[in-house]
């Protein structure tokens, strides 16, 4: 109708959604309070900032440059002395710095060539000093070129202040180096269990974390050897399943005969070289020496079993790496839980060998939650227990155990049963396919190209 107002808007009645404060730990924008010029000389290192100090001058450079493009933070000495006494030794001035030391360090190279860089803007944070050693180390995650070991000591370091691999995972978000889930966090921190040398080849740089991640699955000695094949110019699949081959043959068991001593003992049979009478009592010479067989060739078939047992070994350990890092009471969880339940119920193996395996991952994962001395033992208690979240998770192990049994068994051509299992490994555990011929099952790679 002409001349009739505009109806008003209606307002909506939806409210934003509230975090729960003790969700809230740190975000960029949580940088609120006030900004202080400050003399370098007041200011002292973190303590718990253990981030190597590399590339300083590279950043006086570019701070020159452009200018400081984010200001530093830092608490007060007297209100970080209240919550970390322990560290009284280490604080040397009357302002701690909670995050911004590169920064910091960057402003004394400048100070110390030329005037004007005495002091430098820092947002007063002492609201976040019982977050402190939190906040350092996820702003390093975030911020910061760390090399996998140094990655791998921050994580730890959060999982010691109580984290979980998701609270982890989610709280970092994304590094320097992309986007991490609990699985990344889970392979990072077991670098740290690594053979000293390892170790230190990664250090170094002259191992790649690809690699080093295949010698996870060695014990230490092993480890050693796996390294001086690498370094030798050997794939680093290649000298995992040569070692893994290795290991296999000296479990076999030794089927020489024994000679008897006549005294009860026995010894091993000696070589002897053989004798052929001539008829007349006196032996004859013996015959020439017979030429050694040629060392026969692996053929295609032999590569692809090698490859499907070395395939199985980095499975298991992103198997067990998944059992380790999954919530079963996260709601969020929910979908995965069901899926591998589903296909377990829907294609049922042998229990009892699902469980032994569930039972070994739940042991060495220390997650197992009751005591007992085998499988079936702890399968019963379980049962009994009614303790939903345990019983969950040991039907997840279960679950879990038997379609990776399924997967390792299967010599022809994988179903889609095998490759769901191994994508929900490549999801959920940042499992990366190992082998040409795993790869070519799950048609990453044409069957030809891996041959």
């Amino acid at each position: 109708m002409a001349g009739a107002l505009p109806r008003p808007k209606r307002k909506s009645t939806k409210s934003k959604p509230v975090v729960a404060p003790d969700e809230v730990l740190y975000t960029d924008t949580d940088r609120s309070g006030d900004t202080l010029d400050l003399e370098l000389s007041s200011l002292c290192p973190n303590p718990f900032n253990k981030r190597a100090k590399r590339g300083v001058p590279e950043l006086a450079a570019t701070i020159k440059e452009v200018g400081l493009l984010q200001s530093i933070a830092h608490i007060t000495a007297d209100v970080w002395l209240k919550i970390y006494p322990e560290t009284r030794d280490q604080i040397t001035a009357p302002n701690v710095i909670l995050f911004g030391e590169h920064r910091w360090l960057a402003y004394q190279e400048l100070a110390s060539q030329e005037a004007g860089w005495e002091t430098i803007p820092s947002v007063l944070r002492d609201d976040k000093v019982e977050d402190a050693r939190l906040i350092t180390l996820i702003e390093n995650l975030r911020r910061a070129q760390l090399s996998p070991l140094e990655e791998a000591e921050h994580y730890q370091a959060l999982r010691e202040a109580g984290l979980s691999y998701e609270q982890i995972a989610g709280k970092v978000g994304e590094t320097a180096n992309g986007a991490i889930s609990k699985g990344t966090v889970w392979k990072r921190i077991k670098l740290l269990d690594l053979a000293p040398a390892v170790q230190q080849a990664l250090r170094d740089g002259t191992l790649r974390v690809s690699a080093a991640e295949k010698a996870q699955q060695l014990d230490h000695d092993d480890q050693e050897d796996y390294l001086s094949l690498v370094r030798g110019g050997t794939h680093p699949a290649e000298a995992q399943a040569q070692i893994l081959a290795r290991q296999r043959q000296d479990e076999a068991p030794d089927t020489a005969s024994p000679v008897s001593t006549g005294n009860g003992g026995a010894e091993p049979a000696a070589d002897k070289p053989e004798t052929v009478s001539t008829g007349n009592g006196a032996p004859a010479a013996p015959p020439a020496p017979r030429k050694p067989k040629q060392a026969k060739q692996p053929s295609g078939r032999d590569k692809d079993e090698a490859d499907r047992r070395a395939a199985a070994v980095a499975r298991e350990a992103s198997c067990r790496a998944l059992l380790e890092v999954t919530d079963v009471t996260d709601p969020a969880n929910s979908d995965l839980i069901l899926s591998v339940l589903t296909a377990a119920v829907l294609a049922p193996p042998q229990q009892s060998a699902a469980q032994q395996r569930a039972f070994t991952w739940l042991k060495e994962t220390s997650r197992h939650g009751l005591d007992a001395a085998d499988a079936a033992t702890y399968f019963a208690a379980i049962q009994d227990s009614g303790d939903a979240a345990v019983q969950r998770l040991a039907a997840f192990a279960a679950a879990l155990a038997a379609a990776e049994l399924r997967t390792a068994a299967r010599r022809q051509s994988w179903g889609s049963r095998e490759r769901n299992h191994v994508r929900v490994l490549q999801e959920h555990a940042d499992y990366e396919p190992q082998t040409e011929w795993e790869k070519a099952e799950l048609g990453l790679v044409a069957a030809g190209e891996t041959r």
